[in-house]
């Protein structure tokens, strides 16, 4: 049974890394990150009571994936209610440097915004 939860797992958390990829190359910019993450949740609790289960799970993997570029990118759109919070910007501080190069052209990684 443990093998079969893992392996189900497993399965899920590399369908949620494609759907994270596909979601950047359509909407590159995490601008609005936050709503659409909001929008996932009602549409995953919609097919949970609604429809067949392989839509459950295709909408659990869209959740997980805006979840996890929230988590990773954040969302600009927030920048000024954060700063008005005291919350502090999303800061870019990358100890490695390779996210703040304005050539590399991809969202910047967790460590940014810790």
């Amino acid at each position: 049974m443990k093998n079969n939860i893992d392996a189900r797992l497993n399965k899920f958390i590399s369908d949620v890394a494609e759907e994270v990829i596909r979601a950047r190359k359509k909407f590159p910019d995490s601008y609005g990150a936050m709503c659409a993450v909001t929008e996932e949740v009602g549409e995953l609790a919609k097919a949970a009571m609604d429809e067949p289960y392989h839509r459950v799970y295709k909408e659990a993997v869209q959740v997980a994936a805006m979840a996890a570029r929230m988590a990773c990118e954040g969302d600009p759109s927030l920048d000024r209610i954060r700063e008005a919070r005291n919350a502090g910007p999303r800061e870019r501080s990358c100890p490695y440097a390779g996210c703040s190069d304005p050539w590399l052209q991809r969202p910047p990684c967790a460590l940014c915004y810790e």
